[in-house]
């Protein structure tokens, strides 16, 4: 049954293997951020429909995912990732849950999606928007994938507001610097409009441990 929920995509290696954790990161993240309030604001954050067809980049352990389906009557919701660990325990996790049939989980990463063209109604980034090897690559991925007027949702921590982020500025290089802009809200706003995205609105939602930025464009 858990192996069913997971399809292994090898036609974009490269692209996976550039982006794909190793065992021990992979599971040291999920213990520490892999179950979280914010993930289940996902729905509400996206003002989720129940019939919507929906694409989770970066799933990790899926709890976007299943915040998502608990929410689906006619829909689905797939989750990609480009670290195999990572979907060996969502899958785990997913297939316990009452509404694990609404849930697929594929290897893949943002920049070569395995859905077919204007298919999906909302795709989502939570938090993973920094980490896709191209980012320009995977928005004309998202823009393929959506049908008209399908949005593209970026939800993240409030960064410019931790520690970390300012740590890693005092670190930061040529390398890293795109890293950087894609921390930052208006960076993602910029982003959105340089690729070709409407209507994008920017908010933020606070409340204790869920605080997070929420980005939508909208496909033309």
């Amino acid at each position: 049954m858990i192996n069913k929920n997971i399809t292994h995509m090898n036609d974009n290696k490269d692209d996976l293997l550039a982006s794909a954790w190793n065992d021990k990161l992979t599971e040291d993240y999920v213990e520490q951020w892999g179950e979280l309030l914010l993930h289940k604001k996902i729905p509400e954050f996206c003002n989720l429909l129940p019939s919507e067809i929906v694409l989770d980049i970066g799933c990790g352990s899926g709890a976007a995912v299943r915040a998502i389906a608990s929410r689906l009557s006619t829909g689905h919701v797939t989750g990609i990732d480009p670290t195999a660990k990572m979907l060996e325990i969502a899958s785990k996790l997913t297939v316990k849950d009452s509404h694990y049939q609404r849930v697929t989980f594929l290897l893949a990463g943002a920049e070569k999606i395995p859905f077919e063209s204007e298919s999906c109604d909302l795709v989502l980034a939570v938090n993973t928007l920094h980490h896709w090897v191209n980012v320009n690559d995977g928005l004309n991925e998202v823009l393929r994938i959506l049908k008209p007027s399908g949005r593209f949702v970026s939800v993240d921590d409030l960064w410019q507001e931790s520690i970390e982020y300012g740590q890693e500025q005092a670190d930061d290089n040529e390398k890293f610097s795109c890293k950087h802009e894609l921390k930052t809200r208006n960076g993602i706003v910029k982003l959105l409009n340089k690729n070709g995205f409407t209507d994008i609105s920017n908010s933020e939602h606070r409340e204790p441990d869920a605080t997070a930025s929420i980005i939508t464009g909208y496909k033309a």
